[in-house]
């Protein structure tokens, strides 16, 4: 028998194919590539859409486990690349909340005025880690300077992720290494993890939420790729989504960014 707690937080979840993925271009409206509901008794009298980076995807998990939600609250998480979800949003796609991997497509939809005034703002600093599952000596940045094969990034059209891996990359001699692009960052992982790819650069939180042995991975110094700033805006002021928003500059919403692998943010830069 559920206890009346795990009445009030029943959890559906959806584990997608990583490989699939959110196509640039998708005929699709709306893909949903992962989500998560919370509801009480089977009513939602609230249904907060909340749009998130694929390497966010994890955290905001545990984020909207931990929220004191009102007990008809539901939440769907729909993950996928940060440009994406922003030609989404930019055609009309019914999200209530964006939490992005850049600072960039934020701005756009601030200044193209389809968010509430005044809701960007910083949530988290990402972080690039380089993840090779079976090397051949220590993962650091000598390992990557020396790097042949299938090297696996966030494709940088579409991704913050794979931006901030082409900057670490662009002073390298690629001639013996061959990018294997994703979709997004979660793409990327699922390469190395499926052995397509050797190696790959991929967020700090993923290897961290994975559990992965420190000798398998090297969080890469963070003077050699700008910071990926990324920032959240909302789309109306619905108390689902005050109610969130509120939640994140709580002490308990803080220690579970940066327990996975995040910055917690400065002073707000717009």
């Amino acid at each position: 028998m559920d206890s009346p707690l795990d009445v009030r937080k029943r959890t559906k979840t959806s584990k997608p194919d990583p490989a699939s993925g959110i196509m640039a271009g998708s005929v699709h409206f709306l893909v949903l590539v992962a989500w998560l509901t919370f509801q009480s008794n089977g009513v939602s009298a609230e249904t907060v859409r909340i749009a998130v980076a694929s390497n966010f995807h994890p955290t905001l998990t545990k984020l909207v486990q931990a929220v004191p939600k009102e007990p008809d609250t539901e939440y769907v998480l729909i993950s996928g690349s940060t440009g994406v979800l922003y030609s989404q949003i930019s055609n009309g796609a019914p999200f209530d909340i964006l939490m992005a991997a850049d600072k960039v497509r934020p701005a756009l939809l601030d200044t193209q005025g389809l968010i509430e005034a005044g809701s960007r703002k910083t949530y988290a600093v990402g972080r690039l880690a380089l993840w090779a599952p079976r090397p051949t000596f220590p993962v650091n940045e000598v390992f990557l300077q020396n790097f042949q094969g299938n090297l696996a990034i966030a494709n940088p059209e579409i991704a913050p992720y794979g931006v901030a891996a082409k900057e670490l990359l662009s002073p390298l001699d690629l001639s013996k290494i061959r990018l294997i692009k994703g979709n997004n960052v979660g793409q990327a992982f699922h390469f190395v993890q499926t052995e397509n790819a050797q190696a790959g650069l991929v967020a700090l939180s993923q290897v961290l939420h994975s559990r992965i042995s420190k000798k398998f991975f090297w969080p890469v110094d963070q003077g050699l790729y700008k910071p990926i700033e990324q920032q959240m805006v909302t789309m109306n002021q619905s108390p689902g989504t005050i109610e969130f928003t509120a939640f994140l500059t709580t002490d308990a919403a803080m220690r579970i960014i940066s327990n996975d692998g995040y910055q917690l943010p400065g002073p707000r830069e717009n």
